[in-house]
């Protein structure tokens, strides 16, 4: 693959892009690799200012699967972070050679004007050619991408008697999570617990993307098995929750009895909605 079939330049003016590596790769690759990774970088076509790009290096046949490596490069002059991302590989005839959609939740931040070498990888389900040419492909967004604002949410204060190994638990839980999109509050369960008297406890956290306090007073809870059959539904009256703005607030909820329509059902199987 040639690096000038990526990107075409328009008459926006084009940024410079620097090379930022994870910690763990700063910490583990020699100075040559640094620099072997800087040259490749700077040997790619233009980005425009606004401009968010992936470049294609190479592909390898593992058997099983295709990895691509490739550098994802940001003309934004905000951060960025990728999730669940549609990729294609196509050929000059703009022919699909391969199509998935990619967790790239791992790639982490990348920084405005910088770039950082990746790898992705095409179950052999999803690519529809035997072998991907040399010299004939390249590998793009499915659909444009458009900037999003997020932002990083940290714990809000929790009990002073918190076990530590909970609370490094909840960090960990926390830090693995996407970043939540500016002006949204989500919901992400933590565990759901079977108690001796048959309630179900759900430990969940509440993160505010807003830049201001929420307050909650009322949330539906629905409670589904592996076969999808409803566990335990409501609308539950809950104590005001406020939570801070850009912070994760946990809250262990309780569903009693009453609740719970089916009493024969395997916990660690269920998942919980908060819907109605």
């Amino acid at each position: 693959m040639k690096n000038t079939d990526t990107v075409i330049i328009s008459e926006k003016e084009a940024v410079n892009i620097n090379l930022h590596l994870n910690e763990y790769d700063k910490g583990v690759m020699s100075d040559f690799q640094k620099d072997f990774l800087s040259e490749e970088l700077a040997g790619m076509p233009p980005l425009e200012d606004g401009q968010v790009s992936i470049n294609g290096v190479y592909t390898f046949d593992m058997g099983d699967k295709i990895e691509v490596s490739v550098y994802l490069r940001n003309g934004l002059a905000n951060q960025i972070n990728f999730h669940k991302v549609p990729l294609v590989i196509i050929n000059q005839k703009g022919e699909v050679l391969a199509k998935q959609i990619m967790d790239m939740h791992d790639f982490g931040i990348l920084p405005p004007f910088s770039a950082r070498p990746y790898k992705v990888y095409f179950d052999k389900i999803n690519v529809f050619v035997d072998t991907i040419p040399m010299d004939d492909w390249k590998i793009q967004f499915e659909k444009s991408i458009s900037a999003i604002k997020t932002v990083k949410v940290e714990l809000d204060e929790m009990p002073k008697n918190m076990d530590r190994d909970l609370k490094n638990s909840l960090i960990k839980f926390l830090n693995k999570l996407p970043l939540i999109r500016s002006g949204d509050v989500n919901i992400e369960v933590f565990k759901t617990l079977r108690c001796m008297d048959n309630s179900i406890s759900v430990v969940f956290l509440i993160l505010n993307g807003y830049d201001k306090i929420v307050k909650l007073e009322r949330l539906p809870i629905l409670i589904v098995d592996e076969q999808g059959e409803v566990v335990a539904k409501g609308i539950f009256d809950i104590e005001n929750i406020n939570v801070n703005p850009h912070k994760a607030k946990i809250y262990d909820f309780t569903i009693t009895e009453e609740y719970i329509v089916n009493k024969d059902y395997d916990i660690s199987n269920c998942k919980v909605y908060f819907k109605a």
